[in-house]
């Protein structure tokens, strides 16, 4: 990749000069670089600004020029193409007019019949701290434990397993002669999230608005545990005992393996992301599926199709590592995940356009910095009114 050149013509279309033959030049020099080539590029540019004293008072300005600039035969952006050929150049010099934020958008105008628009002047934006570590460990005896106001060390003994809390996670230690099986669960509100330690050293991360129900000490031929929302898990290997999660009628079964599963039962599909080893996914009324590291599963919630793709498994389990990550996610994709995240409820007013969205953020952002790059955009602007933001 010539990136002095890519540079120095992003700047020229920027500045509203590019002449259609550099501009034709841009649009096949963009079209080359695969994706780690196109993230080192942006990090070496992201450098370059902070050293230069980038002006980012000026990026709504040229931003707004730049979308509203003609781009005849876009393309609309599919999950499984976010790069490559993919690009188009309104949106490649957007690239270089955001960098002094860290959030880039590839945005799909394929349903949008004005320019977006910028707006001018801030208005001040809903706010709301993001989640935080915390869970409700449910006992053998329906008693339950708030996690997060618990204090270090042993919190029960459960089942043939002492239960103790260090530094905000839970570990389940098993003990001789476990006795009668005993289930524990633990659940994570909206705006929470929380990690385990199963008795045969499988590790738990719940996603927020999530719960996990296990035996205290694993018995019998199989692991099995159930669960409901998004949990990312690495399995301890175990050939003579395979370990199996249950969720809205899909059965995982894993000897050792990293994957992650999102079953929320307001999203459209139940995707089962597999990150190492393999994992078989059952459905009823489906073929098995056996998976690859690098793909997911995808049943179809509606006709109860399930297929196997290629993931994007840096997006999938983006939340897992603090990111909050959209790579051509719609708004009503993007605004389930803020609900659940920053624990708010969600209406919409207006016709709400179908633009599709790519941006990282950390997940210890507050509400209102999300909000403000979405807004950038001009395709949607938020309010709110009491615990409920309103997407117009």
């Amino acid at each position: 990749m010539d990136q002095n050149r890519i540079n120095y013509l992003l700047r020229k279309f920027a500045a509203g000069n590019i002449t259609s033959d550099e501009k034709v030049e841009l649009e096949i020099l963009l079209s080359k670089p695969d994706r780690e080539e196109l993230e080192e590029y942006i990090t070496s540019l992201m450098q370059q600004e902070r050293d230069s004293g980038f002006d980012s008072t000026s990026n709504t300005t040229t931003f707004s020029k730049i979308i509203s600039s003609d781009k005849t035969d876009i393309p609309a952006i599919r999950p499984a193409s976010r790069f490559g050929q993919r690009f188009w150049i309104g949106a490649a010099a957007a690239v270089v007019l955001l960098l002094s934020t860290g959030v880039w958008f590839y945005l799909s105008r394929s349903n949008i019949e004005e320019p977006a628009r910028i707006v001018a002047t801030r208005k001040a934006m809903p706010e709301k701290d993001p989640g935080r570590n915390t869970a409700i460990l449910t006992l053998g005896d329906n008693s339950f434990v708030e996690l997060d106001s618990a204090g270090n060390g042993v919190i029960s003994t459960q089942g043939g397993s002492v239960v103790q809390l260090a530094n905000g996670e839970l570990a389940y230690q098993a003990q001789a002669n476990p006795g009668a099986v005993t289930y524990n669960k633990i659940s994570t509100p909206k705006g929470g999230e929380f990690t385990v330690t199963l008795s045969d050293g499988t590790k738990v991360w719940l996603n927020a608005a999530s719960s996990i129900r296990f035996p205290t000490v694993f018995t019998g031929s199989k692991r099995e545990v159930e669960l409901t929302g998004e949990a990312y898990m690495e399995v301890a290997e175990d050939s003579k005992h395979p370990f199996e999660v249950k969720i809205r009628g899909v059965n995982v079964a894993v000897l050792g393996t990293q994957f992650n599963i999102n079953g929320y039962e307001d999203e459209d599909e139940l995707v089962t992301t597999l990150v190492s080893g393999r994992v078989r996914v059952s459905a009823t009324g489906s073929n098995d599926q056996l998976l690859q590291p690098g793909q997911h599963a995808v049943l179809n919630n509606r006709n109860g199709n399930l297929f196997v793709e290629k993931a994007d498994v840096a997006e999938e389990t983006a939340w897992k590592n603090g990111k909050t990550y959209f790579n051509g996610a719609n708004i009503r994709q993007i605004m389930r995940q803020i609900s659940r995240w920053y624990n708010v409820d969600v209406e919409y007013q207006g016709n709400v356009v179908n633009m599709d969205f790519t941006c990282t953020v950390s997940r210890k952002d507050k509400l209102s910095k999300l909000l403000s790059l979405l807004e950038l955009t001009g395709a949607v602007e938020f309010t709110m009114e009491g615990n409920t933001i309103i997407v117009h």
